[in-house]
């Protein structure tokens, strides 16, 4: 399966960083925050910049995460991303306003982009045969969900146990250098460059590919670029929103603060489980049609946050909102190795995550539309309808190959 015992070796320290990253950046910080607000005497809006800006710099690193690949090697890039995590953890174990709060989110964006899929999915698919490629990228997007089923638990216990919300922090800081170690140990600079394995796409069960590489000016060309990074767009301007706001909302709609943060756990668990079923699913199904599958519950689950008074509903948000979130991320990396082949995929991937951009502003709208009607609801109605939109353009979506 994978090319040596090394490499398995550092597609399991990637997976651990992806676990570690995802839980204590967008699935914890919502948890941590209302002590935080609570302590630092900040607004909902106020804090709602500090995910703004934690999704802000992970859009805008995404490009640089393709090109700090390319220039600095392996171990240059991963060495980079852990010193921008430390320092954002470092800070905001520090912060006493909101000046620090706002600087540390935007290093822990910067370092999550240079962490996670956009250059680690291009590592693994080197280093793994052609007909594994898809079913490791589940498995390691899987880690990733996986860690937002930990976070919100952790963080959960911490607060309600008395601890302060400045040591997890501190925790966060220290494991990630540890782990940002264990990478540089594990790094090859050949792991950058295909093998015969990796490379022979025609075996008779090798994952598809695109049948040229295209660049990413051509790429951007393409109709199906803007699609597919629309929904990615759409994943997380609703995965952000909720991370940074459903534990608030859930909990002003009558439900307590611990099923609230045990949804988000949900919510992470049904991410995590549809990034490895896609890995699964994609040998029977059209990416694109996981992909609508994804918007489609995208949808509901957004409709279902709206109006989560009763336990049930606030299950079935957590189940398809998380579902939704998981299976869009797996196929859009799929469609784009797909479509626009894998040696650019990370400047392809990476300008997709740029055009998500956008999604920076879901926290700080979230935030103002709680400020200005006291709740939740109809922002995360038009979330839901964006989301609608999207899956009935996904139906239309053409493989910029059979053009």
């Amino acid at each position: 399966m994978f090319v040596s015992a090394r490499a398995a070796g550092l597609f399991l320290v990637l997976s651990l960083i992806f676990f570690h990253i995802t839980a204590a950046t967008f699935a914890s910080l919502g948890v941590v925050l209302p002590a935080m607000i609570a302590e630092l005497q900040w607004s909902w809006t106020e804090a709602g910049f500090g995910f703004t800006a934690l999704a802000l710099f992970t859009g805008l690193f995404s490009p640089v995460a393709a090109e700090s690949l390319k220039r600095l090697g392996l171990r240059g890039n991963y060495a980079a991303g852990g010193a921008a995590m430390a320092s954002g953890f470092a800070l905001l174990a520090a912060a006493h306003s909101l000046v620090p709060y706002l600087i540390a989110t935007s290093l822990l964006g910067a370092g999550f982009a240079l962490l996670a899929n956009v250059p680690s999915t291009y590592v693994i698919a080197q280093t793994v045969s052609a007909k594994r490629r898809n079913f490791m990228i589940g498995a390691y997007l899987a880690a990733g969900g996986a860690g937002g089923v930990a976070g919100p638990l952790l963080a959960h216990a911490l607060i309600e146990g008395g601890g302060d919300w400045r040591h997890y922090w501190r925790l966060a800081m220290g494991l990630i250098l540890a782990l940002t170690a264990a990478v540089l140990i594990f790094a090859d600079s050949r792991f950058l460059k295909p093998s015969p394995e990796t490379a022979d796409a025609a075996a008779p069960e090798a994952d598809k590919t695109a049948p040229r590489e295209w660049t990413l000016k051509e790429a951007l060309r393409a109709p199906a670029f803007y699609l597919v990074g629309g929904a990615l767009m759409a994943a997380y301007f609703c995965g952000v929103s909720v991370s940074s706001w459903a534990v608030t909302h859930l909990t002003g709609l009558g439900l307590s603060a611990g099923f609230a943060s045990a949804m988000l756990s949900l919510h992470a668990a049904s991410n995590a489980i549809a990034r490895a079923a896609g890995g699964v699913a994609v040998k029977s199904f059209k990416a694109r049609h996981l992909l609508i599958a994804g918007l489609g519950a995208e949808a509901l689950g957004m409709f279902a946050l709206s109006f989560a008074s009763t336990g049930a509903i606030a299950v079935i948000f957590a189940l398809f909102e998380g579902f939704a979130f998981g299976m869009i991320l797996f196929a859009t990396t799929v469609l784009t190795i797909e479509y626009f082949g894998l040696k650019n995929s990370p400047a392809i991937l990476g300008a997709m995550n740029l055009f998500a951009t956008i999604a920076m502003l879901g926290p700080t709208l979230t935030g103002l539309t709680g400020d200005l009607f006291g709740g939740f609801s109809p922002i995360f109605m038009i979330y839901g309808g964006g989301a609608a939109t999207l899956a009935a353009a996904a139906l239309f979506i053409r493989n910029p190959n059979m053009d």
